[in-house]
């Protein structure tokens, strides 16, 4: 729990020893039961917490910059909630609708919003071409190329609002951004590096529009 406590402190978090003890408690929820619904790949809780758990604590500042108090936010495709619940916890001014089509993965994230008695979480359990809601923030991790999702998710968004998802290598982005644009969408966006020992980058989307 001390390599959180580190993060969160190196990132202006408030409330630390609170938030990091509800982070290492889902970690090891996803522990406990991956073995039987195959959450993650690997069984080690300190793989995980570099891995997973500080991955996606690594976007907090491009929310916090990039979203404001009471936005609703929608990880789509979580999972077993990376980043969403991880969201959740550290932004807890903010209401977190985690998307998922997978029942046993649904069930799973129940019973950690439950137990860890996280009240800003929504859950819904459908395909994100379900979805008929608008919100003011997007976001996803380890998802499809921006071109093979981009009809899907955009309708989602609110008029003024931004997509912030979790990608990785810059020459990549910069492609499939390309990619996009030649699909005769128009946008504003920018880059942020929150590389560790692996490439990351944080690639935020604004005014997004058809052309």
């Amino acid at each position: 729990m001390k390599r959180i406590s580190s993060v969160l402190t190196s990132l202006g978090v408030l409330d630390i020893e609170k938030k990091s003890e509800l982070l290492y408690s889902y970690a090891e929820e996803i522990i406990y039961f991956n073995s039987v619904l195959k959450l993650v790949a690997t069984d080690n809780i300190d793989t995980l917490i570099e891995d997973h758990i500080l991955d996606c604590i690594s976007g907090y500042k491009s929310f916090i910059e990039n979203s404001e108090d009471g936005d609703r936010i929608a990880d789509l495709g979580t999972g077993c909630g990376l980043p969403g619940i991880i969201l959740s916890i550290l932004l807890d001014n903010r209401e977190l609708v985690l998307i998922e089509r997978m029942s046993r993965r649904m069930g799973f994230l129940r019973g950690v919003v439950a137990k860890l008695k996280i009240k800003n979480v929504r859950l819904i359990n459908r395909d994100i071409k379900e979805i008929k809601e608008e919100f003011d923030t997007l976001t996803c991790r380890a998802f499809h190329p921006l071109k093979d999702i981009s009809k899907d998710i955009f309708p989602l968004l609110k008029e003024d609002g931004r997509a912030i998802l979790y990608k990785g290598k810059r020459e990549n982005i910069l492609s499939e951004v390309e990619e996009v644009k030649r699909l005769g969408y128009s946008f504003d966006y920018s880059i942020n590096d929150v590389s560790g020992e692996k490439e990351r980058n944080i690639l935020i989307l604004k005014n997004w529009r058809r052309v």
